[in-house]
């Protein structure tokens, strides 16, 4: 059963969000590469060091945040 978030923790959860995706849009600019899976699983290989989370969230789930899908042969 999954739990229903709150409104105050869907707040939080989206203000989460939108910092990593403007850390992220930083990222691609200034490593001048486009948006991909690819490109998502580098900014979390960069981010999450020693299998720390990253704003909380795991490293497949990050780059499903950020890019939509996993990159090739990620499974």
């Amino acid at each position: 059963m999954v739990k229903k978030l709150s409104a105050n923790e869907l707040h939080w959860k989206s203000k989460t969000e939108s910092i990593i995706k403007e850390e992220y849009k930083n990222f691609l600019a200034e490593k001048k590469i486009a948006n991909n899976p690819d490109s998502a699983h580098q900014f979390a290989l960069t981010k999450i060091q020693w299998g720390r989370d990253y704003h909380g969230y795991k490293e497949r789930d990050l780059i499903l945040l950020l890019s939509g899908g996993l990159p090739y042969m990620y499974d």
